[in-house]
């Protein structure tokens, strides 16, 4: 499976990338692969705060930032196209989930 290695290096190098673009909106915020897999990647970003979380996600161009870093590191178009971000806050977490990630993530 060179592919998922390859993607998976890929994945390593752009999660740094990613949280450094984030923070350029929302200074405390983390970036974590949730899944590797090509046919399904999928990364979560978290925030403190519901306020940090809209700024984000209410930016349609960081988005496309996103996408263009995977791009940047040669990933598949293919794959790019499937990228699949979730943005959290910490506050929500723990008003409507009981702070347990794994179920706000289901």
């Amino acid at each position: 499976m060179p592919l998922t290695t390859s993607f998976r290096l890929i994945a390593i190098y752009a999660e740094a990338e990613i949280r450094s673009r984030a923070r350029k909106y929302v200074a405390d915020c983390a970036v974590t692969a949730l899944d590797l897999e090509p046919t399904q990647p999928w990364f979560l970003v978290k925030t403190s705060t519901d306020a940090e979380r809209d700024r984000l996600t209410g930016d349609q161009g960081l988005l496309k930032e996103f996408k263009a870093v995977f791009r940047a590191y040669e990933c598949p178009e293919e794959i790019v196209q499937v990228l699949a971000f979730t943005f959290q806050s910490q506050e929500t977490l723990e008003r409507d989930y009981a702070g347990n990630w794994q179920w706000a993530l289901t």
